[in-house]
Order: C-alpha cells, then sequence, then structure tokens
C-alpha cells in the first residue's frame, strides 16, 4: 500500500485540479474552492482511519478537528459571543480528536469495509448531509464538498490498488483487491459489516439533499464554456502578458 506521504500528495494535487475545476467553472466562489480542496485532500486520508497506528489517524483527526473548528466559526460567529466561541469550538475540536479518534480505533479493522466503494460514497453523503442541514449550505454547493471528500477517499483505494501491483517483480501482492472492493463475506463478522454498510448507504440516500443543481452543473455548456475560457491562453501568448 502507498504511505501517508504519497496518498496525502497525490490526493492534495489532485483535489487542487478538481476544486479549480469548480472554480473555473463558477460553480463555487474562491472561498469554497479553498473548503473544496482541503476536503478532498483529508478524504484522501480517511481510509487509513481503520490503522489504529497510522500517522494518517493522527494527522485527518487534526485536520478534520481543526476544519470542522473553524467552519463552525465562521458559521455561527454573528450568533455567540466570543467566549462561547472559544467554548464551543474547545469542546468541538476535543471531541472529534479525543473521542472520535478512539471509536473509529475500537469499531475497525484495517482493510475491512472502511476500504471500500460503498464507504467512498457514505462519507461523501454524510459530508453533503452535514453540509446542508447543519451548516446551512445550499444544495450545490453542500454536493460539492460531498463530491469532494468521496474524490479524496476514491483516490486513496486506487492507489493502494496501484501499490498492490509489484511492477518490478511481476507480481501480484495479497493486498491486491482489498481497497476497491464492494462487500466482504468471508466472515459472520464481515457480513454483518456490509450488511449495516448498505443499510447506512439506504438510508443516507434518503436524507441527502437534491442533487439535481449538482447535476445540471457538472452538465451545463456554460459551466463548461467558463472552464474552457481558462483553460490556456486565449490569445496564445504564454506567460508575456
Amino acid at each position: 500500500m502507498a504511505n501517508f506521504n504519497t496518498h496525502f500528495t497525490v490526493a492534495s494535487i489532485s483535489s487542487a485540479v478538481v476544486s479549480s475545476t469548480f472554480l473555473s467553472m463558477h460553480i463555487v466562489t474562491l472561498e469554497q474552492g479553498v473548503l473544496a480542496f482541503f476536503l478532498g485532500s483529508i478524504g484522501g486520508l480517511l481510509p487509513d482511519l481503520d490503522s489504529a497506528h497510522s500517522i494518517a489517524i493522527k494527522a485527518a483527526f487534526n485536520i478534520l478537528s481543526l476544519l470542522i473548528t473553524v467552519v463552525l466559526i465562521f458559521y455561527k460567529y454573528t450568533a455567540y459571543s466570543i467566549v462561547e466561541m472559544l467554548l464551543m469550538s474547545v469542546f468541538v475540536f476535543a471531541g472529534i480528536r479525543y473521542f472520535l479518534i478512539e471509536i473509529f480505533r475500537g469499531l475497525s479493522k484495517h482493510r475491512g469495509m472502511f476500504h471500500s466503494v460503498p464507504a467512498v460514497i457514505i462519507w461523501g453523503l454524510c459530508v453533503t448531509i452535514i453540509m446542508n442541514k447543519f451548516f446551512k449550505y445550499n444544495e450545490l454547493i453542500s454536493w460539492v464538498f460531498g463530491v469532494m471528500i468521496g474524490f479524496g477517499y476514491l483516490v486513496h483505494l486506487i492507489l493502494d490498488e496501484i501499490y498492490s501491483v509489484d511492477l518490478g517483480n511481476k507480481r501480484i501482492k495479497r493486498s491486491f483487491g482489498t481497497a476497491l472492493k464492494f462487500y466482504r463475506v468471508g466472515t459472520l463478522e464481515e457480513r454483518i459489516q456490509t450488511t449495516i454498510i448498505y443499510a447506512s448507504l439506504v438510508g443516507l440516500v434518503f436524507m441527502a439533499p437534491d442533487e439535481s443543481l449538482i447535476v445540471d452543473a457538472l452538465l451545463s455548456q456554460e459551466a463548461w464554456g467558463n472552464f474552457m475560457s481558462v483553460l490556456i491562453p486565449n490569445d496564445g501568448k504564454w506567460f508575456f502578458h
């Protein structure tokens, strides 16, 4: 499997490309594009949260805790006093960083269903719902954020599969196929996990906001026209404007 630095670097570069594409298509503002980039980068670390000794689990929870705290401050700064915001920030940061991390370590098994395609969709749906219901972003932007976290997650799984192929020795490692999977039913525990995963997926689909805006935006000729207009210099002059 790829190491922490590889996962973080590739996820960050890929997320920068996708988030800047959303920005050039005028789907998101600059601030939303930056947040989308960070979510995609975090998504590239999330699959390793099921590893009890992983650098990624500490780094991802540090970043995730800080990101959610900052978003909360910007969203609620007009409703609460400075002292209230400080207390709430400390509570949210500590709860995510030190409480949720132990839940993940206790409930998950490395390369279990946490490393799977349905997990990609679940994380995307969860972020979409949270951004829409709790942070009051509209349906379009909420889906952009959900797509970004899922995209980063998927990049991680693809990298793990790529690193499962040893081109030098021309062999496939035993880890091949353990990342990009849809289910595991080898043991009773795995069958239960798979059932829970898909039951959760169905429930989240019904809770998710309307997806028509993101679909229309991605299929919009105007949006892609905006993207093409800034893809290369229109005047033919490279770096000498």
